[in-house]
Formats: C-alpha cells, sequence, structure tokens
C-alpha cells in the first residue's frame, strides 16, 4: 500500500487537483481506504478531508445514479429496455430502444454544448429546455456501434424518472442511496452541498459543492449524465453491492439475474461497452483501468472531474479512485490523470494478488 499512497501524494504535490480518495475492495469487503489532500488550492486552501468529504463523481453519475436505477426498475418490471425510447419521449430523434440508450447504441451524439443557450436569458425550467433539446436532436441509426453519450443518458434519465413516477433525486434517493446504504450521496441540485472538494475556477467562479458539468450546471443540477455527488465510503459500499449482486448475492432492490444482464449484454457489433458499464480495451497501455485489471469479468467507468471505478466480478474486486483533476482547471491534467488511474490500477491487483 506504501507504493499506492506514493503515487497518490506524488499526483498531489505535482498539482492534480488537491484531493485524493482511494478505495480496494477484495471478496466484497473493503481491504484498503486512503484520503489525501484539501477541498481546495484557490482561492485559499481549504481543510484537509476525510472520507466524509462529498466529490462531484461527473460521470460517475452514469451507473451510480442512472443505471442503478434503471436496474431497480427493471427488476420491478417498470422499465423494458426492449422499449422504443419513443415510449417514453415521444419526441425523440433516436428510434432506439431503452436497451440501445442504456449502452450507448442508440445513435445519439456525444455531447452538445447547450449551456450556451442557457446561460443567458430567462428560463422557467431549464432542466425541461436542456432535455428538450437532447431530446430533439438529430441521431443515427441504432443498434450499429456506440458511441459514449451524454445526451442518451440526458434521456435515460428522464425515462427513468417517469418509470419510476418521481423527480431523478428522489427516485435515487428513495431506490438507490436508502436501499444501499450510500448516506452520503446525494444530487445537490441547485443548493451547493456544504464541505464538498472544490472543482474548476471558471467564469462561474469557484465551482464546489454543485455540479461541474456545464449542461448539468445550467440544467438545474439533477440529471442523468451528471450531478451526483457521493464520499468514497459511498462509492466503495456501491461497488460491494454491485459486485455481491453479480454474485448472487443481492442488495438493496436489485436483482442478482438484472444485474448480471447489465453486466454482460453486448449493445452493438465490435464495443467495449455493457448496459451502462464499459469493460477494458485489450490493448496494451489504452484502457484507464491499467494493463494488469482482469479483461474477463471486469467492468468499469470514469468522470471527467478525475473519478473512476473498476469492478473484477469474478473475484468480487474494486478500485475506487476520486479526485478533483479539474481544479483549478480542467486544461493540462487528461494525460496525467489517465496514468494515474492505469498505476493505481496496476498497483492494486497486485497489491490484491499478493494478499
Amino acid at each position: 500500500m506504501h507504493q499506492i499512497a506514493t503515487l497518490l501524494e506524488a499526483a498531489l504535490e505535482a498539482g492534480l487537483g488537491s484531493a485524493v480518495a482511494l478505495s480496494i475492495g477484495d471478496g466484497g469487503v473493503e481491504q484498503e481506504r486512503l484520503v489525501r489532500g484539501l477541498t481546495r488550492r484557490l482561492p485559499a486552501p481549504g481543510p484537509p478531508i476525510d472520507d466524509r468529504v462529498p466529490f462531484d463523481l461527473a460521470s460517475l453519475t452514469k451507473p451510480m445514479a442512472t443505471v442503478a436505477l434503471a436496474m431497480v426498475l427493471v427488476g420491478d418490471g417498470a422499465l423494458d429496455p426492449g422499449a422504443p425510447v419513443r415510449r417514453w419521449l415521444p419526441g425523440a430523434a433516436t428510434s432506439g430502444t431503452v436497451r440501445q440508450l442504456i449502452g450507448h447504441a442508440a445513435g445519439c451524439i456525444a455531447h452538445v454544448e447547450f449551456f450556451r443557450t442557457l446561460r443567458t436569458g430567462v428560463h422557467t425550467d431549464p432542466y425541461a429546455e436542456l432535455l428538450a433539446l437532447a431530446v430533439g436532436h438529430p441521431a443515427t441509426a441504432p443498434g450499429v456501434a456506440t458511441v459514449y453519450s451524454d445526451l442518451g443518458y440526458l434521456m435515460l434519465g428522464a425515462i427513468v424518472e417517469r418509470a419510476s413516477g418521481r423527480p431523478l433525486a428522489e427516485a435515487f434517493r428513495s431506490l438507490v442511496a436508502e436501499p444501499l446504504g450510500l448516506g452520503g450521496a446525494c444530487y445537490p441540485g441547485t443548493a451547493a452541498l456544504p464541505l464538498a472538494v472544490a472543482t474548476e475556477l471558471d467564469e462561474r467562479g469557484l465551482v464546489s459543492g454543485l455540479v461541474h458539468d456545464e449542461n448539468a450546471y445550467f440544467g438545474g443540477g439533477v440529471c442523468g449524465h451528471a450531478g451526483l455527488f457521493a464520499t468514497i465510503n459511498d462509492v466503495a459500499t456501491f461497488a460491494a453491492a454491485v459486485v455481491e449482486t453479480a454474485s448472487g448475492r443481492a442488495r438493496g432492490r436489485w436483482r442478482s439475474d438484472v444485474v448480471q444482464r447489465f453486466v454482460r449484454d453486448v449493445p452493438a457489433p465490435d464495443t467495449t461497452w455493457r448496459l451502462g458499464w464499459d469493460t477494458p480495451s485489450t490493448t496494451p497501455g489504452v484502457s484507464h483501468a491499467g494493463d494488469l485489471w482482469p479483461r474477463t469479468g471486469a467492468i468499469g467507468h470514469t468522470g471527467f472531474t478525475g473519478t473512476s471505478l473498476w469492478l473484477d466480478l469474478p473475484r468480487r474486486r474494486w478500485v475506487a479512485l476520486l479526485t478533483n483533476r479539474v481544479h483549478p482547471t480542467r486544461h493540462g491534467t487528461a494525460d496525467s490523470i489517465k496514468a494515474l488511474r492505469r498505476s493505481v490500477g496496476d498497483a492494486a491487483f497486485a497489491l490484491l494478488e499478493h494478499h
């Protein structure tokens, strides 16, 4: 563990954000946890973090909130993965299914800067406006290829709301967070979460306790693609719940057969994606999981703010790494966060193999 601590401390020393939190699990149980750093560097140094400090999860929102909810609703019979997206969103440009939307195979474009429309003028319902922009944006033929899509998950968040009959933040709280015991995981929305790890210093000022993603930020803060905050304890608890449920020991509101389908179902030809989860590339040097993390039965996801979670389902292992690499700026840290994720993944695998 000394090697991993050294890696994390060196990254902070080199200016990769201001805070880092790590959890490593094996056999469904956390083995190691490490937290280092401060809530912010600027404008003045913030307090030291502990494992109760929330991070902006960025796109880890997708598996931890939106996909987690979809798995509950599919298990309850409230959401049919084979149903057309248009059943729930009649004006949708995509002709794909809910399953294809979950698997980034519905023909939706990756990202559009809708916030440029939303950040000026008066918007009485910015979330509805953002959703309408995503729903109507032109899409290509579904099922042909995967394109990792924020737009698709904006729509999926709305589908989950309609299938559950409640707003996304409330659906997450009652159907995922409370049943799994994720006590610090929530959507702050437009009310800044106190004591959170800060993200970027930009034209909005220092973004702290509010979602960093601009589309989510200007769209009300609660979206299917971004907006969730959580502590390292929450992410570790979530990771344990996924690996245990996939192994036949269901947690929370999930059913094992549903979770197994999500982590195995391939939504399009020639893709690393499953339903809501990526799998490590078999090409050396490519995957953020590192080169030692298994290529069979492994799934994971990353987030733009510097978050990642990789799972080894057969061995019920995980590596969760939370950073704020976009603090004080997103520029110049993409290569260093990838290198840190890879080196931590390799070191964690080696550590667990020698346990």
